[in-house]
């Protein structure tokens, strides 16, 4: 009988644990820690327990994991919907889908920055430095306006306030 892998030991543990608890919710070192193996192994673990389906990994920027068994319904409800969806959507309506996508995800600071070009602003960097102008352009870094002596481009991570009316 040939021994098993630390690799298959860790994937082991971790379904007996989701069995046990029904989900886990934490850091991927804090279960490398509870499982008593490396953060290396522990993702290897779950990788391949998620190819193999047997998992659900969802991450929580800022919180972790949550890892859940998947269930038998789960499974069953899912790939009858998939196929059918994918035959079904034509090239005009995935780009339609893709428009709405791109529209939901404007930030905040697109849509606050959009409604000021042309306008004029006043820029606080960090550094305590006032510029004051009228906002030509902007990206997802820099800031285009106008000064006093010409054109400028700000930096976004140095700027601590923008104040407009």
């Amino acid at each position: 009988m040939a021994s098993q892998s630390k690799s298959e030991k860790v994937k082991i543990w971790i379904k007996e644990y989701l069995s046990e608890f029904g989900e886990y919710c934490g850091t991927l070192e804090e279960l490398a820690n509870l499982a008593n193996s490396t953060s290396y192994l522990t993702k290897k673990a779950i990788s391949e327990l998620e190819e193999e389906g047997l998992i659900n990994v969802e991450t929580k920027r800022g919180k972790g994991l949550v890892l859940t068994l998947k269930t038998e319904k789960e499974d069953s409800q899912k790939e009858p919907q998939l196929e059918p969806i994918k035959e079904e959507k034509s090239e005009e309506e995935l780009l339609k889908e893709r428009e709405e996508r791109k529209k939901k995800k404007v930030s905040l600071q697109d849509q606050v920055l959009t409604s000021l070009l042309g306008k004029e602003i006043t820029v606080f960097l960090i550094s305590g430095t006032r510029l004051e102008g009228k906002l030509l352009d902007f990206d997802n870094f820099t800031l285009s306006m106008t000064a006093p002596k010409g054109k400028s481009l700000v930096y976004k991570h140095a700027i601590a306030t923008i104040l407009y009316e």
